[in-house]
């Protein structure tokens, strides 16, 4: 059993070890809305006034200075546990939730940072831990609408000009939604994903149900 998310994060800037998340959005495919969660930052004096431009979120608010961000941004260790227990609720094992998202190793590093800094590293929700060379490193299914996008380029025979998230949602039809914000970049790319899936699914069903063997 696969269930799937569609994630997006904000953060602090582009780091994941040096910078933090402080949005983060998850969309449950089949769910009829998304989760939202803001989160304090960690690591307040690494903090980027550029991404902050672009993200939208204010500095005095992330740093509890108003009372919209005391009541808006949390603690992540009191967050995580809400995250991973209503993740919980799908049934599924950590290893079968596929993790979508328009380049989304970006925002699957900086969750897998986010779990490591909290000390809940082993309680990851996406992938599963494989041992190697003695290093550790964690896999998951991840699934890049963009790549997805290249795809039909390459069946196609044609090539886009640009692969952003906003100009795959105009290329596609998509309702915009608003950028740069994490639950905003969910919903556009859940509904860019859904689309190009809608056309690929039944004829990949058709041509490769029979090439899967069973395990002994």
């Amino acid at each position: 059993m696969y269930v799937q998310y569609v994630c997006d994060v904000e953060t602090t800037g582009t780091d994941p070890e040096k910078h933090d998340v402080i949005e983060l959005c998850l969309w449950r495919i089949g769910d009829a809305e998304s989760k939202t969660w803001c989160l304090k930052p960690l690591s307040p004096e690494n903090i980027e006034e550029e991404a902050l431009r672009v993200n939208g979120h204010l500095l005095e608010d992330i740093l509890w200075k108003t009372q919209k961000g005391r009541e808006t941004y949390r603690i992540p260790s009191e967050v995580l546990p809400e995250i991973e227990m209503w993740l919980m609720e799908d049934g599924a094992a950590a290893e079968e939730r596929v993790f979508i998202g328009q380049n989304p190793d970006f925002d699957y590093q900086f969750l897998l940072a986010l779990w490591r800094k909290a000390g809940s590293e082993d309680d990851f929700p996406f992938g599963y831990w494989i041992e190697g060379k003695g290093k550790r490193r964690n896999q998951g299914y991840i699934i890049d609408t963009m790549q997805l996008a290249r795809l039909i380029d390459v069946c196609t025979g044609k090539k886009r000009a640009r692969y952003g998230l906003g100009a795959l949602v105009k290329d596609f039809s998509i309702t915009k939604a608003t950028a740069h914000r994490a639950d905003g970049d969910v919903k556009m790319t859940k509904e860019l994903f859904e689309k190009i899936i809608a056309i690929l699914k039944d004829p990949i069903i058709a041509a490769f149900s029979e090439s899967y063997t069973e395990s002994k």
